[in-house]
């Protein structure tokens, strides 16, 4: 290759390195609002099969934003720079020589601020302060009380701003308020719970969901291989004699979530493949899972199962009608005049409302819990930028049973859900605490510190030996007196 025309080609590389990686920097947060690196780094671990059908989704405006109009900007920008070569000499030329290379370094930077990549680096020389607050939970002796089953539903991106008559012209999820119930008062982010799979570790493992080498994307191996030195939820309730089903709507398959259920106790976990292969109808599907409509028709014939096989049990469920960019309008939603995103998230509260008056009208709240959650906040779609308007964004929760034991505080960590799940199936977590998480009923044990919110970040299990050993060691049960 001639080394002018090698020139050429470097030079327009430079470019379209830097311009897509600037198209990347503005498309990620559009897309997907504040992302961190764990995330990012996990989802490429599982960019395969149901990966791979999900990013179908966003594949068109990743296309144009990050490779087309980067690319026209690149030549553009290389034809420009060709031209000003034979104009200029002299210091001029020297710096447009070395113009490619540095938008290429300064995006590159760019990217790294984004993702807080220097501030994850330096972390690694900060203290153990994960080790200094996690609570062992097989080192708790459990006491047994009267059991009861559980309905866990994760209610997909859904936080309480859709409440708001100012933005949303009326509350989207007042059918809810039919079921009574309790709701704490503000259901706190936390980072390293800020997706689906990381919500669902830290709401039933009492730990944040991290990424730091290639070791902890090993769901795809043989064995128990998802965080197997943790207990989680699922551990503590099958050691005591629960059956731990698990109904969703996506496949199993993305982000590890069918893994981490099988290796933490639930000896059933159903997806999209699993429906397909019961035959459901088509029109149960839409391009990613299933609709609403069909999981909760057949949570109800599975609720009704469980209950007659006379086993304790915990029932989880997770939605997927909400989910961005743009939701999924199933035909009964359309049905209920459902046509806007805003519908949807309308019809999914209906819809959960429906399946726990189901269950009371049949009786079964008299010994069980129902608990929705949403999974995380709602990430850009298209109401987000009503959302963001809200003084203070948190997730959806409510505890709907009788005989809901006190609670104890009106704010919610993510972690606090593990050790309050765990006492409202029956087991009583002497000192309040498991994992990073305080049981929020009952009696105050253990008081809580009074900004452990604030503090909480990455930061305390990035480097942390005592995080490590979640990946590496063999979880067993809790203890019980």
């Amino acid at each position: 290759m001639p080394r002018l025309h090698r020139r050429s080609v470097l030079r327009w590389a430079a470019y379209q390195l830097a311009f897509s990686i600037i198209g990347l920097v503005l498309w990620i947060p559009a897309t997907f609002g504040d992302v961190t690196i764990e995330q990012a780094i996990w989802h490429l671990g599982y960019a395969e099969g149901a990966a791979i059908e999900l990013s179908e989704i966003f594949y068109v405006e990743f296309a144009v934003q990050v490779l087309l109009l980067p690319l026209a900007a690149a030549l553009f920008a290389a034809f420009v720079h060709g031209q000003l070569a034979q104009r200029l000499a002299g210091t001029g030329r020297r710096f447009l020589r070395a113009a490619p290379a540095m938008a290429a370094i300064g995006a590159v930077t760019v990217l790294a601020l984004q993702f807080s990549a220097f501030s994850y680096a330096a972390a690694y020389l900060e203290p153990d302060r994960f080790a200094e607050r996690f609570v062992e939970p097989r080192d708790v002796r459990l006491v047994q009380q009267e059991r009861r089953n559980l309905v866990l539903i994760y209610a997909e991106s859904l936080e309480t701003g859709y409440r708001d008559p100012a933005q949303f012209g009326s509350d989207l999820l007042a059918a809810t308020d039919r079921l009574g119930g309790r709701s704490y008062g503000w259901y706190r982010p936390a980072a390293g719970a800020t997706w689906t799979i990381a919500g669902m570790v830290a709401t039933q493992c009492g730990v944040p969901l991290r990424v730091y080498g290639q070791r902890d994307l090993r769901p795809r191996g043989e064995g128990k291989t998802f965080l197997p030195g943790a207990t989680c939820l699922g551990d503590i309730l099958a050691a005591h004699g629960y059956r731990n089903v698990f109904l969703g709507g996506a496949p199993l398959s993305f982000s590890g979530k069918g893994r981490f259920l099988a290796d933490h106790g639930y000896a059933e976990t159903w997806g999209r493949e699993e429906w397909e292969r019961a035959r459901l109808p088509k029109a149960a599907f839409n391009a990613w899972g299933t609709f609403d409509s069909a999981l909760f028709e057949q949570a109800r014939i599975r609720l009704a199962q469980l209950h007659e096989s006379g086993q304790p049990f915990n029932l989880t469920l997770l939605t997927l009608d909400t989910h961005n960019p743009f939701g999924f309008l199933s035909p009964e939603c359309r049905k209920r005049g459902a046509g806007t995103f805003d519908g949807i998230v309308r019809c999914s509260a209906e819809q959960i409302t429906e399946f726990i008056e189901f269950a009371r009208d049949k009786g079964y709240l008299r010994n069980t819990t129902v608990v929705v959650i949403g999974d995380h906040l709602a990430m850009p779609n298209p109401v987000y930028e009503r959302l963001v308007q809200a003084p203070r964004r948190g997730m959806f929760n409510l505890f709907v049973g009788d005989r809901l034991p006190p609670a104890n505080g009106d704010e919610l960590l993510p972690f606090d859900l593990f050790p309050t799940l765990v006492e409202l199936a029956g087991l009583h977590v002497p000192g309040d605490r498991l994992g990073l998480g305080y049981s929020m009923v009952g009696e105050v044990e253990a008081p809580r510190a009074a900004k452990r919110a604030q503090e909480w970040s990455l930061d305390t299990v990035r480097g942390s030996a005592r995080y490590d050993r979640l990946w590496s060691a063999s979880a067993e049960p809790a203890r019980v007196d």
